[in-house]
């Protein structure tokens, strides 16, 4: 069977959406078949070796976990308080239409259509986003881009499934969010629930968005590796990673800096070359580590710019730095690079 997401051009909103479809489809399959995400351009297309036809779903073990997690909080994160009638609202629009979208998905797609009355948490459309959803003691209020309730509510749920919040204190008592969501290239659904449960409740103190995009990067990457096994045909690829931080302004949260990280070049190498690679993610897990604490600030922004942006020039600036805390601050041996894992770095820093 096949099922098919026609893409907006929102990104993050368009990942998100073939999340959902994948999610909602597992739950309808009742266990017995595995979705799986391939991006063919235009379309994310889903597809499943059997037809869902769990029609008693509402009630299954997974459909109800799915709404008792506390992620849908950050998903509505400008509702304040009223994050939970927001995800009552999705749960209801899904229970009342599961079956109808996926026949529009497998018959026509499912293109998304503006302007239909669902407005889209900032979560999904950071470019968009407009403040504070909850009561004010004041008045504020601004419109937001709108989608049909089949879009909205696939992409809400697809939020709480793929994407990573990363949670930190900022100046005063304020805090911020650092949000990521892999795009998936080819996703077996299965195999990215266990890469979610091994990578997404770690984390550290990061310098900002930039860095715990980079982080999160090596960590996907590595789980990939770890499932693998040494199989280079591994069912799970995603493109790229794509991150932005909310800041919270007075009563509001806003949008800060957006990136990408190209996950592709780390995720091959990882397949590729599995123990060499590994070796290679251990020394950067530790240089992410050791750049956490205060006073390393530039140990971190080094390793950060080196997998964001690789070139012999950031290769360059990273082994500077790293070598001026061996020969001054002192690194175990177990945390230096191996020679197959130096070969490495160097293959990704001219990939």
């Amino acid at each position: 069977m096949q099922f098919y997401v026609t893409k907006s051009g929102l990104e993050i909103f368009d990942a998100c959406r073939a999340y959902g479809l994948a999610q909602l489809l597992q739950v309808l399959a009742g266990g017995e078949s595995e979705p799986r995400i391939v991006d063919s351009g235009g379309t994310f297309l889903i597809t499943m070796c059997v037809r869902p036809e769990t029609r008693d779903f509402k009630a299954s073990n997974q459909w109800v976990a799915l709404f008792a997690t506390g992620y849908w909080k950050h998903v509505f994160l400008t509702y304040k308080a009223a994050w939970k009638d927001q995800s009552g609202k999705v749960k209801d629009s899904l229970q009342k239409s599961a079956f109808q979208v996926i026949d529009e998905a497998e018959k026509n797609g499912l293109p998304v259509t503006f302007g239909a009355g669902f407005a889209l948490p900032g979560s999904l459309e950071p470019v968009g986003f407009k403040g504070l959803k909850g009561l004010t003691g004041g008045s504020y209020s601004e419109g937001q881009t709108e989608v049909d309730e089949f879009n909205w509510a696939l992409g809400c749920l697809g939020a709480v499934v793929a994407q990573h919040y990363k949670i930190q204190k900022a100046q005063g008592n304020k805090w911020e969010y650092f949000v990521s969501v892999p795009i998936p290239s080819e996703v077996g659904f299965s195999n990215f629930q266990k890469i979610r449960e091994l990578v997404y409740n770690t984390g550290l103190n990061y310098t900002g968005v930039r860095n715990a995009a980079a982080h999160f990067a090596v960590l996907l990457a590595d789980a990939v590796r770890e499932l693998a096994e040494g199989n280079p045909f591994f069912p799970v690829r995603f493109s790229n990673l794509l991150c932005f931080s909310l800041f919270q302004s007075g009563q509001q949260f806003k949008p800060s800096r957006g990136d990408v990280a190209n996950l592709g070049a780390l995720i091959d190498m990882a397949l590729q070359r599995p123990t060499e690679t590994g070796a290679m993610f251990d020394t950067w897990n530790y240089l992410f580590s050791r750049g956490s604490v205060k006073g390393n600030e530039d140990l971190a922004e080094a390793i950060t710019e080196l997998v964001m942006a690789p070139s012999l020039e950031t290769y360059y600036q990273h082994a500077r730095i790293f070598n001026r805390y061996v020969v001054d601050k002192g690194v175990k041996p177990e945390n230096l690079y191996t020679p197959e894992a130096l070969k490495e770095v160097m293959h990704y820093a001219k990939s």
